[in-house]
């Protein structure tokens, strides 16, 4: 009688199927579907507007005309504005002071107050951004229009107004995608989840068909067989991955595809030695994929690409390095953003090598069979 491995229990475990065949390409085409647009828009902004007038409800329009930006609402005073704020509704308030008028008409600067919610890192980056832009540009034509009044020429204000226009364009993301920023980090930290869930599955079906062998080198055969065909299905769904980061983003790796497959496979492995660890440790299913769970779940936010690693606390930053996503994301980055050379790409593959390191005594500590 043959014994069980992964290719039966693709065949015979329906949710096996579904974690490893549909769930991976159909996560990654919903982050392209969410981030289709590339770029926020629209973000929600509330105004305390203490001198209304022509002069405020000019900077109003002009702030509610930003890409990036929608006045959520006016009010009369900063207690509804933070109100707002700390439930959720708006993401920024911006103060506009009692003098906004007056100032502009005596050719000062108004100061203006801006609060942001920063919890949500990226939004509240984004938002402040979006505020700069607005604001400045309302205040060069302000002041064209407060020259122009003064009898200046119109040629001469024309030329102070534009005498410098920065552009910042992006070495990296030529775009300012952030499709292209977040997706290609999402959906890998996506796949790395659905590997282990159903590497943990793939385990406790092998435990229940048949009981391991005795010996180590037989033991970790049976579980080679076991989750060799699993491996070889999430390479591929990588594979799939990165295929349609370059059908949709237009996301092509500087130094080449090479290194990054290189680096899905082992991270498949180094996925799945973690796997086994947990079964090993937890018996028990609920208990082995609620450590799953606990243990990759931060991923994405600590794999460094929203904020850096070297400004992680130490509790964060050992946490994001045993998780083999981490280097592969190093690997990605240096790869596709920096065409880097070798002695940059050696790191993160040795230190995917290194999660292999426990697999023996892993396999040598399951259970003989039986498993619940």
């Amino acid at each position: 009688m043959a014994l069980p491995d992964g290719g039966q229990a693709l065949r015979e475990d329906p949710w096996l199927r579904l974690l490893s065949l549909w769930l991976p390409p159909l996560a990654t085409l919903l982050f392209l579907a969410i981030f289709a647009q590339g770029a926020p828009r629209d973000l929600p902004l509330a105004v305390v507007n203490l001198d209304p007038g022509g002069a405020s409800r000019a900077l109003i329009r002009a702030l509610d005309a930003s890409p990036g930006l929608a006045v959520h609402r006016e009010y009369r005073s900063l207690a509804g504005a933070r109100v707002a704020l700390r439930r959720g509704e708006v993401l920024a308030t911006l103060v506009i002071p009692e003098d906004f008028a007056g100032h502009l008409r005596q050719g000062r600067s108004p100061r203006l107050a801006a609060f942001e919610n920063t919890q949500y890192l990226l939004a509240g980056k984004f938002i402040g951004s979006a505020l700069v832009d607005a604001v400045g540009d309302y205040g060069a034509r302000a002041g064209a229009a407060l020259r122009l009044a003064h009898g200046d020429p119109a040629p001469r204000v024309a030329l102070a107004v534009k005498a410098v226009r920065p552009q910042v364009v992006s070495l990296f993301n030529p775009a300012m995608s952030y499709a292209r920023f977040l997706v290609t980090a999402i959906a890998p930290a996506m796949w790395q989840v659905l590997l282990v869930v159903a590497t943990v599955l793939a385990v406790f079906w092998r435990l229940r068909r048949a009981p391991l062998p005795a010996g180590n080198g037989a033991r970790l055969k049976a579980m080679t067989s076991t989750l060799a065909p699993l491996g070889l299905v999430f390479w591929l769904q990588g594979l799939l991955m990165l295929a349609l980061f370059a059908v949709f983003l237009e996301w092509q790796p500087a130094g080449g595809w090479g290194w990054l497959l290189l680096g899905l496979a082992l991270t498949v492995l180094a996925v799945q030695a973690m796997a086994v660890l947990i079964v090993a440790l937890m018996p028990e299913p609920l208990h082995a994929l609620s450590a799953c769970a606990a243990y990759l779940a931060p991923a994405f936010a600590f794999m460094g690409i929203t904020f850096p690693r070297a400004d992680m606390n130490t509790l964060a930053w050992w946490w994001g390095a045993l998780m083999p996503s981490t280097h592969y994301m190093e690997l990605q980055v240096a790869v596709a953003d920096h065409a880097a050379p070798f002695a940059t790409l050696w790191p993160p593959l040795v230190a995917l090598l290194l999660f292999l390191a426990p697999l023996p005594l892993s396999v040598r500590a399951l259970p003989g069979g039986g498993a619940s």
